[in-house]
Order: structure tokens, then C-alpha cells, then sequence
């Protein structure tokens, strides 16, 4: 009698996972496009606030930008 195979179908592949960039590195690549009026250290005091860590996804911070009230340009 032949033994069943345990698990016998193939391992599912994980999605790789978003890189995660600085907030200073976002920063750098995104502060032309932010109105000259909102200041970084507000704006990383709101994305601090809202539970955002200084290392994130691209995402997470415009995100984050855009429920602060600023769209990029």
C-alpha cells in the first residue's frame, strides 16, 4: 500500500516584501515636490503621531503625507 504524501502540494511563494526606506532618504527624494510652507521636522512629527517608525514603505509615507493634508506635485 502507498503511503499518502504529506503536504503534497508545492510550498506556496511568499510576495517579496516592499522596501523600506528612511524617512531622511524620502525625504531627500520628495522635498521639491512638498509646498516650501510645510516644514520636515512638522511633518515627521505628524507621521511619528499617526504611529509611522522612521524606517517605512514609500507607500506608508505619502500615505501618510496625503492624510496630512499635502498631495505631491
Amino acid at each position: 500500500m502507498a503511503k499518502k504524501r504529506e503536504n503534497a502540494q508545492p510550498a506556496a511563494q511568499e510576495a517579496p516584501q516592499p522596501m523600506k526606506v528612511d524617512f531622511d532618504a524620502w525625504w531627500a527624494m520628495n522635498e521639491k515636490k512638498i509646498p516650501l510652507q510645510h516644514c520636515k521636522e512638522i511633518i515627521l512629527a505628524d507621521f511619528r503621531a499617526r504611529g509611522l517608525s522612521m524606517k517605512e514603505t514609500m507607500q506608508s509615507y505619502h500615505d501618510a503625507l496625503k492624510m496630512y493634508g499635502v498631495k505631491l506635485k
